[in-house]
């Protein structure tokens, strides 16, 4: 990784080597900049490639599993503004992500599953983030608005909803931290024909901790409060209202 900061300009180069028995050796990279605009404004560019190899279990599980998958290759660039002052920070980012053989998982109606390749998959979108501190609570949000698209057939890609979003508060009471968090996603196909159609979702979750010690926290976590029915793959349940509890050690 190679840095270079000459205000109002930063440049960070990167490059990584891959070496893998089975297809060979692939230098991969990326190249960001940013450029201070003043008043806490910075507007950032970036393009790289990827090399993702299949893992172990795509290839060889015994019933899930595809040996003849092909690596992962990909190129992206995105654009965006941020704006930082105390206690905020909010950005914007608009992407394009190009993939050469992606790897999805798929089950057909008999949930005969397994990876395969698509042989090209463009992801296009726009990302707006922000957090603040205010009045004591840190505030937290994200929304994603995606466009996954199969190059060959037109297709939304298999399980990745067009709209996500995520929004959260931390709020502390005496020696407490309490949390609430809203998970969102709109409708999505399990399968690459788009003929197997999952609802849209929104799930609450909450959590709580206390310090036991200087080291030691009490926590506890509620998720899908609400008991909420939805899939992320057609066939297989997702967890109801389930609470754990544990302690953390934090030195």
């Amino acid at each position: 990784m190679y840095r270079l900061r000459i205000d109002p300009h930063t440049l960070q180069a990167n490059i990584r080597y891959d070496d893998s028995s089975q297809y060979g050796g692939r230098t991969t990279g990326a190249l960001g900049y940013a450029y201070a605009l003043g008043g806490g404004w910075r507007a950032l560019a970036n393009v790289g490639n990827a090399f993702k190899a299949p893992t172990f279990n795509d290839l060889y599980f015994p019933g899930f599993a595809n040996p003849n998958l092909a690596p992962e290759t990909s190129e992206s660039a995105d654009v965006g503004v941020e704006y930082a002052s105390g206690a905020v920070l909010a950005r914007a980012t608009a992407y394009r992500n190009q993939v050469k053989n992606l790897i999805v998982f798929q089950c057909d109606t008999d949930f005969n599953c397994a990876p395969n390749n698509v042989a090209k998959a463009t992801l296009t979108g726009v990302t707006l983030q922000a957090q603040a501190d205010w009045r004591t609570v840190q505030w937290k949000g994200s929304l994603d608005f995606l466009r996954p698209e199969d190059d060959t057939t037109g297709n939304q890609l298999p399980r990745r909803a067009r709209e996500f979003g995520s929004a959260s508060a931390l709020v502390p009471w005496d020696a407490w931290q309490f949390g609430a968090e809203v998970v969102a996603a709109s409708a999505r196909y399990d399968d690459a024909a788009n003929t197997r159609r999952m609802g849209g979702y929104a799930i609450v979750n909450l959590t709580a901790s206390y310090p036991l010690s200087k080291h030691w926290f009490l926590t506890l976590r509620a998720d899908n409060v609400l008991d909420k029915h939805y899939e992320l793959a057609a066939g297989y349940n997702t967890a109801g209202a389930s609470v754990f509890g544990g302690v953390r050690y934090a030195p």
